[in-house]
């Protein structure tokens, strides 16, 4: 029979262990919203009261209620004034928490643009997706019919000809529409489920239900306020997998919470682990109940850019996946005349007219003359200072676009390091020296949509959405399956790689949703305690209450054993006295009076074996 109890085991002893790792003590700083926080306020507390203290800690407006999570919301203060509202906030009884609200980036390395054929992907084989629609017959079911995925994102390309037409869209970015003007979010959405047409690619649930949440702008960042409300919609709105290519670093214990709450709600929540090459948590991929997917090459390779570490549930193909993207055109025009140019990551996607006034370097205040506020700052490229600090000095001054041109032949791409809510882009040196020559001349910069096409982009963004299309295709196993069974028929069938077992740079392995679903499909959903053999007192060890016992029952009973808090396995000692574990009545001991890895591993293996 296969091992399931260890390698079930040996997830939630590695979770148990890390427990402690989930704070932001000695990570890397995160990007926070300047004028938002994230509150929860006790449930009974009075409005009044509640309203009082608002007002004391300068609070301006309420943005945002998230019924997920009972007191949470998202609260606006002034500039400059977010650590002292939290200060007020965190130190008064009526609240549970008060934290800022974190900026989260897609999880993308780059974006190499080329026109696809049709084909199918090597990411989707990888994955056997095909092996298990054939599984299936070829029915619709097999292939995710009836399964609703959320791909909470920067937005959508509508009338793409290789994607449905979502049943369900929103945004959450103020002034931004559903569209995607970046492009990340159609490409993730491509890979969970780009139609069978004979165009282009096919996704790995081709005939799931697609929902689209816009939490991220164009630019490519978001906040946790605008994630949070994007999860609130998704399982407010029957999503039965939640896909979100997206992260950095900052715990939120908002966040976390919503995240529990909607795996209570029976939905799968997937996340991409970060592009930092490091062990650092990258959230939300690092919160519990989220399945986090660490990238891997064609070779089945762990990629060069992945984050790893004890966190990390399954890898997937993220080196080199072609999927949807819409084709962008970003363009600087001066004298009727538009000029090739590049987006720089960061950027916000619109347009901006004015006068383009040429500001050096853009090093310092100084550069910027006073006849920039309003208009487009030009700047060259070099002297040793940073996109992101010639952008921020252009805004300083007023500028309401920049243009970053070349100091050496050619054009050029980058990154900024943060969003910005201009559009900043790139143009070549002899269009610079155009440009220059004709400073104060009046210039539009932007991108526009102009089709559809097709991408190679590279990212644990790119493996996220593998492991949320093979989660919609076991939605779609008749069955009404829970979180926890998706989860657990993933993580124990995945096929390994690397260290035999549970290792940190693949998690339990490469997802398999042909043996994920074969599980699910063997595994009964109950059966009577007297079927159970091998161990004793069952009854009194789960107590369900209509004498049955269920899937659910031995998840819950493997994680109430290894939880970090009663039986705490992993972190110090392999055993725990009975009366230790937390939630679980009566549960039976060894000879020696002692509940051990072994007493686990037999109950599960018994509950497989013995459950006809």
């Amino acid at each position: 029979m296969l091992n399931r109890a260890s390698v079930v085991l040996s997830a939630v002893v590695a979770l148990s262990a890390c427990a402690g790792t989930l704070a932001n003590v000695g990570l890397p700083s995160a990007p926070r919203h300047p004028t938002q926080i994230l509150v929860r306020f006790e449930r009974t507390a009075d409005a009044a009261a509640v309203q009082a203290l608002k007002d004391r800690a300068g609070v301006t407006a309420t943005l945002v209620e998230y019924p997920l999570v009972p007191g949470l919301a998202c609260l606006q203060v002034r500039e400059g004034e977010v650590d002292k509202a939290l200060a007020t906030l965190s130190g008064d009884p009526l609240v549970r928490y008060a934290e800022p609200d974190f900026v989260r980036s897609v999880d993308r390395r780059n974006d190499p643009l080329g026109v696809d054929v049709q084909s199918t992907p090597y990411g989707i084989t990888m994955v056997r997706a095909p092996q298990t629609w054939a599984a299936g017959g070829g029915t619709g079911a097999a292939r995710g019919a009836g399964a609703r995925v959320a791909v909470l994102d920067t937005g959508v390309a509508f009338g793409h000809p290789d994607l449905p037409v979502p049943v369900l869209t929103e945004t959450f970015i103020a002034g931004q529409a559903v569209d995607d003007l970046h492009s990340h979010g159609t490409h993730c959405s491509g890979t969970v489920l780009a139609l069978d047409n004979d165009l282009g690619v096919i996704g790995v649930a081709p005939e799931a239900q697609l929902m689209i949440g816009k939490v991220l702008g164009n630019s490519g960042s978001g906040s946790d306020g605008s994630v949070l409300a994007g999860v609130n919609w998704a399982v407010a709105n029957g999503a039965d997998v939640i896909s979100m290519s997206l992260g950095g670093a900052g715990f939120s214990q908002a966040f976390a919470d919503s995240v529990i709450a909607a795996n209570n709600a029976g939905v799968t929540v997937v996340a991409a682990a970060g592009n930092s090459a490091s062990s650092n948590p990258s959230y939300p991929a690092s919160y519990p109940g989220v399945i986090s997917v660490s990238a891997i090459d064609s070779n089945q390779n762990l990629a060069s850019f992945s984050n790893f570490g004890p966190l990390i549930s399954m890898a997937a193909p993220g080196v080199g996946v072609q999927s949807t993207i819409p084709a962008l055109l970003t363009q600087v025009t001066w004298d009727n005349v538009p000029r090739s140019a590049n987006r720089m990551t960061g950027s916000a996607v619109g347009q901006a007219t004015g006068q383009a006034i040429y500001c050096g370097l853009g090093g310092t205040a100084a550069d910027f003359p006073p006849s920039v506020a309003g208009n487009i700052a030009h700047v060259r490229r070099g002297g040793g200072i940073s996109f992101q600090t010639k952008t921020q000095n252009a805004l300083n001054a007023g500028a309401v676009g920049v243009v970053i041109s070349n100091n050496v032949a050619g054009a050029f791409t980058g990154t900024l390091n943060q969003s910005f809510g201009v559009p900043v882009v790139s143009i070549s040196q002899s269009d610079g020296n155009a440009l220059e020559a004709a400073s104060g001349v009046v210039t539009t910069i932007g991108t526009l949509q102009t089709g559809f096409t097709y991408a190679s982009f590279n990212g644990t963004s790119m493996a996220c959405p593998h492991v949320s299309g093979v989660a919609a295709l076991l939605y779609a196993v008749p069955g009404d399956h829970t979180a926890a069974q998706i989860r657990t028929a993933m993580e124990v069938t995945a096929t390994d790689l690397g260290t035999p077992g549970r290792d940190d740079q693949f998690g339990n392995g490469l997802v398999n949703a042909e043996a994920a679903r074969a599980f699910l499909v063997t595994l009964p959903l109950a059966c009577n305690l007297a079927d159970i053999t091998q161990v004793g007192g069952t009854a009194e060890l789960i107590g369900t209450p209509d004498g049955q016992l269920t899937v659910d029952d031995l998840i819950v009973f493997v994680n109430l054993f290894s939880d970090g808090t009663g039986c705490p396995i992993g972190i110090g000692t392999s055993s725990c006295s009975p009366a230790d574990v937390t939630g679980v009545g009566g549960p039976p001991a060894g000879p020696d009076g002692q509940l051990t890895v072994d007493d686990v591993i037999g109950f599960i293996n018994s509950f497989s074996d013995g459950c006809v």
